[in-house]
């Protein structure tokens, strides 16, 4: 094994033989298998240095001490790619010569694979590749007695992270909707720039080459479902991780997104029925907007009163959200989104809104 980083303080270190790189730290050993040899192709120190602060940060708060970046910003931008609609969606709003990128988990999983890789059958026979990076990093998190999943939410594209130097990257494309973006928890509106993961996340990648871009920062799920149809992909792609196509019917992402593609959801089932109870409900703004275009009130009869709460601006975009955008693909992305998502009212109820004030 080639070491190409290690901790001077001996917590961490990657290492790499063939095709296959190594991080090992207390939280135990993980590795990716990339599409070229990291001991010979080399991988910028900079770039393991922020992939370690995404993987061990939650748990370690002097990661970066004493480190300089330097690494210069690449050409490309490169799409963390689910292959769920959103991800599809942010596509359709980038480049042609976007990277994708997708993480297929190699660890025994409940999650699969098979929608999306029916997706990315379909879009290689457009002429569009999927780079797939196996790993098994999500097991980090079962040293502290966590489930497996992702440390931080960069570490969902430490994949793309890994391969900057490799695909020539200076951006890494979220397919963030407006939910996860100025909508806190899917309810309360806030000023995204001015957020916790805005101002932690930005800077750092920004400082190693890599723009963070938000395609779709500023469009609800309604919407990321209307691109995936104007894309000729609403009987291609599946957002659901339990079932294969055309997904199982009965967890929350069919319910919210399946059934807006016109596929059946068992409205009866625990998992559908279990958010639904939660307050604040889960995915608030939009399951509301759901309610409302299905007249189904009498599935969380206790808000009732929200009834007349205009969600009109749901379907359309919020145009300071291509301030968040890096200068040099900003233009692409808001002709693309110009074309198909009309522009929010600067006096939509849907600006400020906070649903649950009672709430933490």
């Amino acid at each position: 094994m080639f070491v190409l980083l290690a901790d001077d303080r001996q917590r961490w270190s990657w290492q790499a033989k063939g095709k296959r790189l190594t991080f090992t730290c207390k939280e135990g050993t993980v590795h990716w298998r990339l599409p070229f040899r990291p001991a010979a192709a080399g991988i910028h120190p900079d770039l393991l240095m922020v992939a370690t602060q995404a993987l061990l940060s939650p748990w370690h708060k002097d990661l970066l001490e004493g480190w300089t970046p330097s690494r210069p910003r690449g050409e490309k931008v490169g799409l963390a790619f689910s292959g769920g609609i959103d991800s599809t969606a942010a596509m359709s709003l980038l480049p042609e010569d976007t990277v994708l990128v997708y993480h297929r988990r190699s660890f025994k999983s409940n999650l699969q694979h098979r929608g999306a890789d029916r997706l990315f059958r379909h879009l290689k026979k457009a002429g569009r590749r999927v780079h797939s990076v196996p790993s098994n990093h999500e097991i980090l998190r079962q040293h502290h007695r966590l489930p497996n999943g992702f440390s931080t939410d960069v570490a969902s594209a430490v994949h793309l992270i890994l391969t900057a130097d490799h695909f020539d990257l200076g951006g890494i494309a979220f397919g963030m909707p407006i939910d996860n973006t100025y909508l806190w928890h899917g309810h309360r509106w806030r000023e995204f720039s001015e957020s916790g993961w805005w101002r932690r996340w930005v800077p750092l990648l920004s400082s190693v080459g890599l723009d963070i871009v938000l395609p779709i920062g500023g469009i609800s799920q309604a919407s990321t479902v209307q691109l995936v149809q104007e894309a000729g992909l609403g009987d291609v792609v599946s957002s659901c991780l339990r079932a294969s196509f055309p997904g199982c019917g009965r967890c929350w992402k069919c319910f919210h997104k399946h059934t807006l593609l016109g596929r059946p959801a068992d409205l009866n089932a625990r998992e559908i029925q279990t958010f639904l109870a939660k307050r604040p409900l889960k995915t608030a703004t939009h399951v509301l907007w759901w309610i409302g275009q299905h007249d189904r009130w009498d599935l969380v009869p206790d808000l009732a009163h929200m009834k007349n709460h205009d969600l009109s601006a749901w379907t359309m975009h919020y145009a300071p959200a291509f301030d968040l955008l890096p200068d040099w693909i900003r233009d692409h992305v808001k002709q693309a989104m110009e074309r198909s998502i009309p522009r929010m009212p600067d006096d939509a109820a849907l600006i400020g809104q906070d649903l649950f004030p009672d709430a933490p």
